[in-house]
This record gives C-alpha cells, sequence and structure tokens, in this order.
C-alpha cells in the first residue's frame, strides 16, 4: 500500500474550509491533511467535517487538528519536521476578509478608501513565520500562500523565503469566466489578473486580460461584472475550490496540470500556468513575453494601494499614504519583511481604535 502524502493547512476560516472540504473530495491519492489552528474546537470541527465529505467521495484522505498559535509566537517547525509534507498552505492571517463586511467604522472607511494593500503587515507575518519555519524544518515542502498572495509572495520571495504560488484571486476570476462560458476545460484559458480585479477597475482599459483558445476573449469585461456582483463570501468560496485543485496537482503530481495561480515564484499578480512534478511554469498566450505579464501585474498592484518589489520592499501609494496618514499619522512610505512584526503591532493596535469611530460615510458609499 502507497504511503500517505501529508499536506499542512493553517488556519480553520471560511477559506480553508471550503478548500479542506473540496480537497476532501478530490484527492487521488493516500493523504493526511493536519489542520493547524489557535482554536482547538474549530479545528476538530472542521477536521470532521473535511473526513466525512472524503468518506462520502471515497477519498482516501483524512484529516487531523492541531492546536498551534502562530500569531502568538507557536513553533510549527517539529511539525513540519516530524511529517515532511508535500505541501503548507498558509490560510491563516491577522486580517479577515469579514473586518470590511462588519458594521462600519473608521477601519471598514480605511480599506476601501485605500484599497487592501494597506493591510500587508497583518497579512504578512503569519505568512513570514510559516515560510521561515518551513525553509528550516522541511524545505522541500511546496509552501503556498492565500493571503493576499498578490502582495505577500512577492515580500516572502524577495526575504528569500520558500513560496512556489497563491490560492485565490486570479483563480476565483477564472472560475466565474469558466462558469460562464461553461467551459470544463480550464487550459483553453489564459488569464491575466490581479486581487484588485476582484473589484471593478476604474477604467476600461485597467481591466483583466483573458484569451480563450489563444484569442482574445473580449467579453470578459462583462463576464466578470455579472461575477463581481455575487456575495463576496461566494466568490471566496469559488476560490477556495479552484485552489483545491493546485492543491492536488501539489500533492498527487500527474503529468500536468494546466490552470492558473496566484504570484508564483513571488511575482505580482496571477498568471496561467502549467504545474508539473511539484514545480510550477508560465503558460503564456502567443506574443506575450514574461516580462510584459509581469508588468501588467505590477501595475496593477497600484489598485490595491501599494506595490512590492524584487527585494521585498513593500511602498503605499501616494493616495493611500495621505489617507493613512489621516490615521496614522508617522505611517511609513516604504518597509520590507524585516519591519512586518512591528508593523503587525501597530495596525492591530490601529485597527482596534478605528472599529471604535464611526466611518465618515454612509454604508451605501462604501461599498461591499
Amino acid at each position: 500500500m502507497n504511503r500517505p502524502r501529508h499536506v499542512v493547512v493553517l488556519g480553520t476560516g471560511a477559506f480553508a474550509g471550503a478548500l479542506v472540504r473540496a480537497f476532501a473530495q478530490r484527492a487521488s491519492g493516500p493523504t493526511v491533511v493536519h489542520l493547524v489552528s489557535r482554536d482547538r474546537d474549530r479545528a476538530q470541527h472542521l477536521a470532521g467535517l473535511a473526513n466525512a465529505h472524503a468518506v462520502l467521495a471515497d477519498r482516501s484522505v483524512r484529516f487531523c487538528p492541531h492546536r498551534l498559535d502562530l500569531r502568538q509566537g507557536a513553533d510549527l517547525r517539529p511539525l513540519l519536521g516530524r511529517h515532511q509534507p508535500r505541501v503548507l498552505a498558509v490560510c491563516s492571517s491577522d486580517y479577515s476578509p469579514a473586518d470590511t463586511r462588519g458594521l462600519p467604522s473608521a477601519w471598514t472607511h480605511l480599506i476601501h478608501t485605500t484599497g487592501l494593500g494597506v493591510t500587508l503587515p497583518l497579512q504578512a507575518a503569519t505568512a513570514l513565520r510559516a515560510a521561515a519555519a518551513s525553509a528550516e524544518a522541511s524545505p522541500r515542502t511546496a509552501v503556498v500562500n492565500a493571503c493576499f498572495p498578490d502582495a505577500v509572495n512577492p515580500m516572502l520571495h524577495g526575504a528569500g523565503l520558500p513560496v512556489l504560488c497563491g490560492l485565490g484571486n486570479v483563480s476565483t476570476l477564472v472560475s466565474l469566466i469558466r462558469s460562464e462560458l461553461r467551459l470544463g476545460d480550464e487550459s483553453r484559458l489564459k488569464v491575466l489578473a490581479h486581487h484588485a480585479h476582484l473589484h471593478t477597475p476604474p477604467t476600461p482599459d485597467q481591466e483583466v486580460r483573458a484569451w480563450l483558445d489563444e484569442q482574445p476573449l473580449t467579453a470578459v469585461h462583462d463576464i466578470l461584472q455579472r461575477g463581481r456582483s455575487r456575495p463576496r463570501a461566494d466568490l471566496n468560496e469559488i476560490g477556495a475550490a479552484a485552489g483545491a485543485a493546485v492543491l492536488e496537482a501539489l500533492t498527487h503530481p500527474r503529468d500536468h496540470y494546466a490552470g492558473h495561480v496566484a504570484a508564483p515564484q513571488g511575482r505580482p499578480g496571477g498568471y496561467p500556468v502549467v504545474i508539473t512534478g511539484g514545480s510550477v511554469a508560465l503558460r503564456l498566450p502567443p506574443g506575450m513575453s514574461e516580462r510584459e505579464s509581469v508588468a501588467c501585474n505590477a501595475q496593477w498592484s497600484a489598485l490595491d494601494g501599494i506595490s512590492v518589489d524584487q527585494q521585498g520592499k513593500a511602498r503605499f501609494t501616494p493616495a493611500t499614504l495621505n489617507v493613512l496618514r489621516e490615521y496614522w499619522p508617522d505611517a511609513p512610505t516604504t518597509f520590507g519583511p524585516q519591519d512586518v512584526e512591528e508593523l503587525r503591532a501597530r495596525q492591530l493596535a490601529l485597527r482596534r481604535r478605528l472599529l471604535q469611530l464611526p466611518s465618515p460615510t454612509s454604508p451605501a458609499q462604501e461599498g461591499t
């Protein structure tokens, strides 16, 4: 009998839950998935639910809960060293999308006004700790990150830490296109897109670029506008289900998997890729160079209010910095991976304070 392959998933939130439930129904070989959470009850509940999905789908995968609080300094290395997982999926951070779906506050106003980039220290801290633990204890593990990978992965890469790719974002947008076109074969699509495209871009020339059967897909804006109108929780679930295919391709490699991932090898934004034997390579449309595709996504990064260079240094856009400094007067213009822990602590304090203050705009003005 084949020895099981191991996967570690950090987090038990909505994305992690949808990811492991989808993976439970598609794992093609013996697999053990270790669910790591700071909340023992949530980990046990999700493990039980995922195990039920696996049995109903007749899949040889089982889910084991573990209580570890990486946010409070718990050491992930013993778990990684003991199991040497094929994949470490980071689905936990100090930021939750639910932050912007609750009651309007000065915090929700800040994010809606500036873009998600303002939360980068909150998004990156756990991923930095997890990737560092993997580099030390299980260097052959493929690290994939679902927490704002379009900006976090370039920071990890710039810090010299392992990160193969991200989950969500571009996969969510691709899934919306496939659903609209009733397209079962993802390899027929090639899409360049950024997290920022989950919202309508300010101008038509900043829209997602897509090709179907190597021809430009001219209806992409109309297709995505219909998809963008769905509740964000639904889009989150769609992206997680698409991420399960990537998790499976890395855990039980076959000849190849043609799909899409966010931030492969630390590039900004999302790309069409081929996954073969645990490695990821771009599969760009004819006439599109890697340099051009990266430049597109780097330009779109500004829509989220931040950019991250090849050294992992983040820079807020001037517009984002102007708004941010209304609430945080000494907010840095730039910061690197070495600054994240300090900035995380300061942003957690900022969030606590702003959640207690009313939004200066109405809920309708803030949007979703």
